[in-house]
């Protein structure tokens, strides 16, 4: 019987493994967190005029980062200036917090991630999107029981993203050596997003798990 050790050298490692114009557990992680819902104008609270223009501003800008990817620190701080809000209800808060968690996981911030996500989930358990950013957090972090248990809840959330919640966990598991597991994972969430080259590449690096060919005169 092979050790796992010798599995795990017979497959090429997701750190070094490059796919889609980019390397290793990073280039994973881009694909591993969900923005929370869109917020309407409904969530402005403020009174005046040119306060509530720049809270909706800043909404704004919150929300498009998270949603087109951009991490920069101003994207950030639109969505630090939404949640300084007294106005905020606790539904509000909780997807602005998962937006900025989201932005957090793909800057590879792992504390501040953490910290908004879990508080994000703690106000709105329901939320299955921030739910899925929060295993990302938890694998960037080296949580990676956690992260499988915040994917496996995505998904009983009907998460919008099955595959993606499967990927994590297929990451987490990866990570943890457990590779028949990490395996099937990949597998899954290669059959959920057929499109997605990234995810249909990841089953094909588990090389000892691949069919070999008879042997001749066998």
């Amino acid at each position: 019987m092979q050790s796992t050790q010798e599995n795990k050298n017979k497959n090429k490692s997701l750190v070094s493994f490059c796919v889609g114009g980019a390397c290793g557990l990073g280039a994973a992680l881009a694909f591993s967190v969900a923005v929370a819902f869109a917020m309407t104008g409904g969530a402005l609270g403020q009174e005046d005029p040119a306060q509530r223009a720049a809270f909706a501003s800043a909404l704004a800008d919150c929300e498009s980062a998270a949603f087109s990817g951009d991490n920069s620190g101003r994207a950030i701080g639109a969505c630090d200036s939404v949640l300084r809000s007294a106005e905020l209800g606790d539904e509000t808060r909780a997807r602005v917090l998962a937006n900025r968690g989201a932005i957090a996981v793909r800057r590879g911030e792992a504390g501040p991630a953490l910290g908004d996500l879990e508080e994000a989930v703690r106000l709105n358990p329901e939320m299955a999107e921030a739910w899925l950013s929060l295993s990302g957090a938890r694998i960037i972090a080296g949580r990676l029981n956690p992260a499988i248990d915040a994917a496996q809840t995505a998904l009983s959330l009907d998460v919008s993203q099955p595959a993606l919640a499967h990927f994590n966990i297929a990451i987490a598991h990866e990570q943890a050596g457990r590779l028949d597991l990490a395996y099937a994972s990949y597998v899954e969430a290669a059959s959920l997003a057929p499109d997605d080259s990234r995810l249909a590449a990841q089953p094909g690096r588990f090389r000892q798990h691949q069919t070999q060919p008879a042997q001749a005169g066998k």
